[in-house]
């Protein structure tokens, strides 16, 4: 089962073995999204201004939004065991 459709059918409440899990993980799995690419804009924004030196902000940034990346992909994984074995 993929991801959008462990999404699509948990809202349905389709075969849900774990409810609070489930809807944790996916306001986690939203919020986390949101500011990797909050990050992502933050590093757009530091690459485009003429300052000089902001190669390591910008590493740091990209480490950062990784992090966020990572943990919203462990919201995903969790997300998808939260239904009853068929």
């Amino acid at each position: 089962m993929g991801l959008i459709e462990a999404i699509l059918l948990g809202l349905q409440f389709k075969n849900l073995q774990k409810p609070f899990v489930f809807f944790s993980m996916l306001i986690g799995f939203l919020f986390f999204i949101l500011a990797g690419f909050g990050m992502f804009y933050g590093m757009y924004e530091i690459f485009m201004t003429d300052k000089v030196g902001k190669l390591v902000p910008l590493l740091g940034i990209f480490a950062f939004s990784l992090l966020f990346f990572g943990l919203a992909s462990v919201c995903g994984y969790m997300i998808k065991r939260c239904f009853n074995k068929v």
